[in-house]
């Protein structure tokens, strides 16, 4: 062949080769192709049978649940529940270990830097099974919602220490978790094919917001559980340090400056969030630097002071609140002639611009969280938030006294004037109830009566976020010394009692600072029908109705007695004696079946449910009784009893109290103050003792009666945390005074299925903690002891 001609094959043949390759890439394209087809098909088919069998599954399910409840409506299962109930909680660590990961392993990335950002923290690290079913997921838990994370990430670190184990490679995990501010309980969770889910961490965290960042800190799992934080960061007694011991007036603002500077550069906000009102009378260099210093070092930063002085005699005073109104822009100065503290605040509240106004006395010292946390609490919608409070002794310079306060209880304030410090309400409430100068001396109680009165929404903090400074010439020091201002308590109590309706007056109790609530004589005697199940037993019989009849001067009533298949010829003779209605009980007996049934022949408009082991020894219980039963937000009322020793029986009872709930402050004497006053003061609680309780007939009847699955015991506590589930109030009153001769009542014989009964319905909200008992006393104990 001519080499021109060969030159010319050359591309030609290239090309051809070249058209070759192309069309077997073609070729291996459409096979790959078709092979996809084919597997797509397929998935789609298993796609629609996996439908099909989720389908399939999801009727079997709903053909379950309806098999389930039909069982739990059954007569069958009511009687059978309690059984299983026990059976299963006492079988629990024989199957605990079945369907669960074992030799789990595992580690995070950041151990101790849970820090989140813009509200969600995120979590990094690696796990997996030594042996057993492989992890396959993990998971976050924050309460009852969980967030999956991502599983399977590739960890090449992890893999090169422990190379023998194929799922250490594939075993790291992230997870995004939002946050609230708050207390939260977060648990790391992993699980199995075939496993059930598995705990490997679990940390409270408390999320701080301050001007729009956030941050986090560990806390003990026991806070979390409890769902608060510590009420103290020092322990009593121990010195608090005391920065300006001989500051002279002329000082302040010098030794003042360097917090003046380091607050004022945190500041972000133009409006203050919240505004700090105190007045000023004569104060103590001292005092004022001390206070000022505790709240220049306040972590909360967007906060302003309003200063009022009440015409200070000392020109010194004048010329210090001038230097500090000019040493700061979140300091505002007011000065008045000589006026009262009631004026002063007023005038102090009209120069407040935050949301939010929160009180200080001029001798006080605030918590460096106290604005902190009360910012926290109120902006979740509360209109009022009060703390927990101690003493700092002015002389040794210690910290004395804590006052761990319950929840907002009106009834219990109105008695005992609990509220105290520290005190924060929004600023348009305040400005509009106001303080009353013809009330100065108590003019904190009669503001807050008045706070009472509205539609607010009243917080409690169980922290002590104020020290009120503790000196001779106070009320907290030296009660007795301001004697004249008693009959000023009175007189506010009274004028409230009158806005609200309620027929009653107020007298002085018997310690400084108790009030008692004297019902006004009545025109109206609404019937009363005594409900009493018993059996036998002629002495306590005869005890319990003599005492009614002789004893009790409400004239309008019945007695009901729900005999139990009685035998005793001289307890049948006691029944005969008094003008009784005596219906018959049968066996077994069931004291919910019986009460209901005695409800059921009762003709009054109220009911008291008693024992036949009490005794009256006060002739105006039922009087006391009514006055709060009688009160439309109150479902029952609640007596003090006595063993016969004279220690207290019952003053109400606390939830968590020995795993469930129990009687506090058993042994008490019965002339003592209790705590705060809340043995001399009646008040809000969580339950009280159906061995002597009063409520109205129709409100017994809406609530549908006692539960008779409890056929003896935690009857009325169900029927109390039932009242409380529907907004009602449940009033414990020292007023109404009988003995019950606890010993001798019918023996306890189904207390543990009663006990599982009330578990199964009420758990949560008996782990979520008695609100009327600070969560910083021992509740275990049930006689206010700290904590420890």
């Amino acid at each position: 062949m001519h080499p021109i001609d060969a030159d010319r094959a050359s591309p030609e043949a290239k090309l051809r080769e070249k058209r070759l390759s192309l069309q077997k890439a073609d070729e291996c394209r459409h096979t790959n192709l078709v092979s996809l087809s084919w597997e797509l098909r397929c998935a789609e088919h298993e796609a629609w049978e996996n439908k099909v069998r989720r389908a399939d599954l999801t009727a079997r399910l709903n053909d379950r649940d309806r098999w389930i409840e039909s069982v739990e409506h059954s007569w069958a299962w009511k009687i059978a529940k309690p059984l299983w109930k026990l059976q299963r909680r006492f079988s629990k660590h024989i199957a605990g270990s079945i369907g669960e990961l074992s030799d789990l392993v595992y580690a995070l990335d950041c151990p101790d830097g849970w820090n989140p950002s813009n509200g969600v923290l995120t979590i990094n690290g690696w796990c997996f099974a030594h042996g057993g079913p492989q992890v396959v997921g993990v998971r976050a838990r924050v309460g009852r919602k969980s967030y999956f994370g991502h599983y399977g990430l590739i960890r090449e670190d992890v893999a090169q220490k422990v190379p023998d184990y194929p799922g250490a490679r594939y075993g790291g995990f992230s997870i995004n978790i939002p946050l609230s501010p708050g207390t939260s309980s977060v648990r790391l969770e992993a699980i199995g094919q075939g496993t059930s889910w598995k705990c490997f961490v679990e940390r409270a965290l408390e999320i701080t917001a301050e001007d729009g960042s956030s941050a986090a800190r560990e806390v003990s799992s026991e806070d979390a559980r409890s769902g608060r934080i510590s009420a103290t960061d020092k322990r009593y007694g121990h010195q608090l340090p005391i920065v300006y011991p001989s500051v002279r007036a002329d000082e302040v603002v010098s030794v003042l400056r360097p917090l003046i500077v380091h607050h004022a550069g945190r500041v972000k906000s133009k409006l203050p969030l919240i505004s700090i009102v105190t007045c000023t009378f004569n104060t103590r260099p001292r005092w004022l630097a001390e206070a000022a210093a505790s709240v220049l070092n306040q972590t909360f930063a967007d906060w302003e002071w309003c200063l009022s002085d009440a015409g200070s005699d000392n020109p010194e005073v004048g010329e210090m609140l001038q230097s500090l109104g000019k040493a700061h822009d979140a300091f505002k100065v007011s000065f008045a002639t000589r006026t009262s503290v009631s004026a002063a605040r007023n005038r102090a509240l009209e120069l407040a611009r935050g949301e939010f106004v929160c009180f200080l006395d001029h001798d006080a010292l605030l918590h460096p969280e106290a604005l902190a946390v009360m910012a926290g609490k109120l902006r979740e919608g509360f209109d009022v938030g009060y703390s927990d409070e101690d003493k700092l002794d002015d002389a040794s310079g210690l910290l004395t006294e804590p006052f761990f306060k319950p929840a907002w209880s009106p009834e219990y304030f109105r008695g005992a004037i609990y509220v105290g410090h520290l005190l924060c309400l929004r600023r348009e409430l305040a400005a509009s109830v106001g303080f009353d100068p013809a009330l100065d001396g108590v003019q904190d109680f009669a503001f807050m009566l008045r706070v009472s009165e509205t539609d607010a929404r009243i917080t409690h903090i169980p922290r002590v976020l104020y020290h009120q400074r503790k000196i001779v010439r106070s009320i907290g020091a030296a009660p007795d010394r301001k004697a004249d201002l008693m009959t000023l308590e009175p007189k506010a109590l009274s004028a409230h009692l009158e806005r609200m309706g309620l027929p009653a007056r107020a007298e002085s109790g018997a310690t400084p600072h108790r009030l008692k609530i004297v019902p006004t004589p009545r025109k109206r005697f609404p019937k009363i029908s005594i409900l009493i199940p018993t059996k036998d037993s002629p002495e306590l019989l005869s005890r319990c109705l003599n005492g009614l009849y002789q004893n009790t001067r409400y004239p309008n009533f019945e007695v009901i007695l729900a005999d139990n298949n009685t035998t005793n010829k001289e307890a049948l003779e006691v029944m005969r004696a008094y003008p009784a209605v005596r219906i018959e009980i049968p066996n077994p007996f069931n004291f919910s079946r019986a009460n209901n049934t005695a409800v059921r022949h009762a003709a009054g408009e109220y009911l008291v449910f008693l024992n036949n082991d009490t005794e009256i020894i006060s002739e105006l219980w039922l009087d006391h009784l009514v006055y709060y039963a009688e009160q439309e937000d109150v479902g029952a009322v609640g007596a003090l009893l006595l063993y016969e020793d004279g220690g207290v029986q019952h003053a109400g009872v606390v939830l968590g109290m020995c795993g469930t709930a129990d009687h506090m402050m058993r042994g008490f004497t019965v002339n003592s103050d209790g705590y705060g006053g809340n043995l001399s003061c009646p008040r809000e609680v969580s339950a009280v003792t159906a061995a002597c309780m009063a409520m109205r007939k129709l409100t017994f009847e809406a609530i549908g009666g006692f539960n008779e699955d409890f056929r003896n015991v935690y009857q009325d506590l169900d029927l109390c945390l039932r009242l409380r589930s529907r907004g009602l109030r449940i009033i414990w009153t020292p007023r109404a005074l009988l003995i019950h001769h606890e010993s001798h009542s019918r023996q306890k014989s189904d207390d543990l299925i009663d006990r599982q009964l009330l578990l199964d319905r009420w758990r949560e909200v008996i782990e979520q903690g008695d609100p009327y008992y600070n969560p910083n006393l021992n509740v275990e104990r049930g006689d206010y002891s700290w904590r420890t």
